[in-house]
Parts: C-alpha cells; structure tokens; sequence
C-alpha cells in the first residue's frame, strides 16, 4: 500500500481524549487526496517497534483549502488512537494512504436526509452534511448527534454552525449524562428516541424519499438499522460505516456472488489470470488454489491498497469488470447489496469464480 508523508499542521483538542489533525497536502499530491466525503484515510507508524495501521475517517470537507482533517477520539489500549492524541505534534509528520470509501454516494434529487451520529461517529457525518447541503438541491436534512455531555461533543463548533448556515438543516443534540441546565433531549439515540421522533423517518411524513446515514459504535448502529428495517424503512435506504472486524462472523454462510460490470466471464473454479487496475497500472496475476484475490495481488507486488487483510477497514473495496467472484457475506457489514450488484467488493474478502478476472481499485 502507497502511503505519503503529510505535514500536521494544526492540531486542535476537541475534548479531554479527542483531537483533530490538519493534515497539509502539497499541490502534487491534491489529485491523489481528492476524495468525497465520508471516506477515510489509513495512518500508519512504527510505535514501540511495531508496525501498527489504522483508518480514520475525514472530518473535512473535500474543498477546505486548510488541507484535510482527520479527528481522532483515544480509545482504551488503542496504540494508534493514543499516539496521534498524545505524542504526536504540529510540525510533525506522518504516513497515510490516500482516501478510500464508499459511505456516501450523490443524491441527485432531493432526499429527506437523517444523520445519525454517535461519539466519534460525528467525523464522516459532518463532511456529509455539509456537502448535501451546499448541493442546492433541496434535501431536508436532520443531524441528531448523541454525546455524553456538553464537553464531550467533538466538533461542536462545527457542528453547532449548520443550521446557521442552512436553513433546510435541523440539528439536535441527545445527551447522555447532561448537566443540570441542559433542557435539551436526554438519554441516547436508541429505539426510544426513534420512535419519539417518528417524523423523521415516517414515509407519511414527506414526499421526499429518506435515506439514513449512520456512523458511531457498531451496537449503536445494529440497533439502529434494525429498527428502521422493522418499522419499514428499506435496507437500500440505510448507509453505514463501520471499521468492525466482519472475518469471524459469516463463516456459516454461504458466499454471495459479484458480477463483472462489463462482461461475466465463464465460470470456472480455476482462475488462469487476474488483471488489476491500481493507480493507473497494471498488474498480472496467477492466482494460487483458494487464495483471495487481495493475497493474489499482494504475492505479484501489486501496489494494492490494504490493511486489515480480514473485511474490517475496506481500504481493498474495487470494482470488478470481468469475470466474477465470490465474496464471504461478512462483507455486507461494509458494503450493502447495491454496491455488490454494481460490482464493488473487498478484495480481501473475495475469491475468483472466474477464468479470468479484471479488477479495478481506481473506478470506485
């Protein structure tokens, strides 16, 4: 995996364990760092003699002119989390992978448009808000963001500015454990609080089609997406990132299938060639007996974007052009069937169904 090194430039404490980092990038590398919000970038470093990588979701819009933002919350143990919060200063440099992810695909009518965010699930969401607002294109938006208390709010000022700024913008704030002068809503963003808010998300609320943003801890989330599915809400209309690990979960299942967007290819349980895109060249491999094609690649010295190798950080998704494979279900924790039928998969998760197979990690 590429990786570059970025300057930090400004480095900002959001809270008592959460820190935001500019992230300058130079004028030669802004094409590889263009990137559509909600997509993450991958941070790697050597900390106490180990590699360690990690991704962090963008917390900036893609045209902020002060660079890019990534805004970490310190987690428990987390080597990574602790040393950016920490150790790291502005002036220093460090190692990221261009921007990966698919979270957030353009809406090309107006939507009614609910973000929910919890915790440091707020960084991928605020970019995503700001673009659809700044659309023009007449979404109604509403961003209910669960925190612990007033000091544990990130981006608060950020965050706090949208419906200033916009006025199809409806924010609210769901506080846990809140002081006694907060006359805002209380408790966290469960089923509870979904059904008190049925107007948001009640097909007879509104002529505009919803969609469901949702970004926070995976408990949160599963939460959340069941419930919207029980009471109605398509699962094409919910969109979900999550960095969990998904390789323990499906071994049960039985695989999906991903099409070739240009040409099927013949069916084969032996693959003779895989053909990749990545970075605009080209890499030719041959696939050894059951070996994903992430490991394919990675053996032929492809420059192949990854990290987790196991579906949690979707740094390897790519679109498959011919050929087809098969991919472990486990990976629709990360992708949603939409994305499969379009030809997007993770590569660490898939295998050649295939003679032959042309992938590609650029067109995603």
């Amino acid at each position: 995996m590429s990786t570059y090194s970025l300057r930090v430039e400004r480095k900002q404490r959001e809270t008592d364990d959460c820190a935001s980092l500019w992230l300058s990038v130079p004028t030669d590398l802004r094409s590889a760092f263009a990137h559509r919000p909600g997509q993450f970038i991958a941070v790697s470093a050597e900390i106490n003699g180990e590699e360690v990588t990690r991704q962090y979701s963008l917390s900036s819009a893609p045209d902020d002119s002060r660079g890019i933002r990534i805004t970490v919350k310190k987690i428990p143990g987390g080597r990574m989390s602790s040393w950016l919060v920490d150790r790291v200063n502005e002036g220093d440099r460090i190692e990221v992978a261009a921007p990966r992810g698919r979270f957030f695909r353009p809406l090309d009518r107006a939507h009614r448009v609910l973000l929910l965010a919890a915790g440091s699930g707020i960084a991928p969401i605020l970019p995503i808000a700001q673009k659809l607002l700044a659309d023009g294109v007449g979404h109604r938006i509403t961003l209910a963001y669960g925190s612990r208390a007033l000091d544990d709010i990130i981006l608060r000022k950020d965050v706090d500015e949208l419906p200033n700024i916009f006025r199809t913008c409806a924010l609210e704030h769901v506080l846990s454990r809140p002081g006694p002068t907060w006359d805002g809503p209380r408790g966290r963003l469960d089923s509870a609080y979904l059904l008190s808010r049925q107007d948001l998300w009640d097909g007879n609320a509104s002529h505009l089609p919803l969609i469901v943003y949702l970004c926070g801890p995976e408990s949160f989330m599963d939460a959340a997406e069941a419930f919207f599915l029980s009471h109605g809400v398509d699962a094409s209309a919910i969109r979900r990132e999550s960095f969990d690990l998904v390789l323990e979960d499906d071994a049960d299942e039985p695989p999906l299938f991903v099409a070739g967007t240009e040409e099927v290819g013949e069916p084969s349980a032996i693959c003779e060639e895989i053909v990749a895109n990545v970075g605009g060249e080209e890499t030719r491999v041959v696939p050894e007996p059951d070996e994903t094609i992430l490991a394919a690649l990675i053996r032929g010295e492809a420059p192949v974007p990854f990290s987790c190798q196991e579906g949690t950080c979707s740094s390897c998704i790519a679109k498959i052009k011919k050929g087809s494979a098969s991919v472990r279900s486990g990976v629709l924790k990360t992708l949603r069937q939409d994305d499969l039928d379009e030809g997007l998969l993770l590569a660490c998760l898939a295998r050649p169904a295939s003679r032959h197979i042309l992938i590609d990690f650029d067109d995603i």
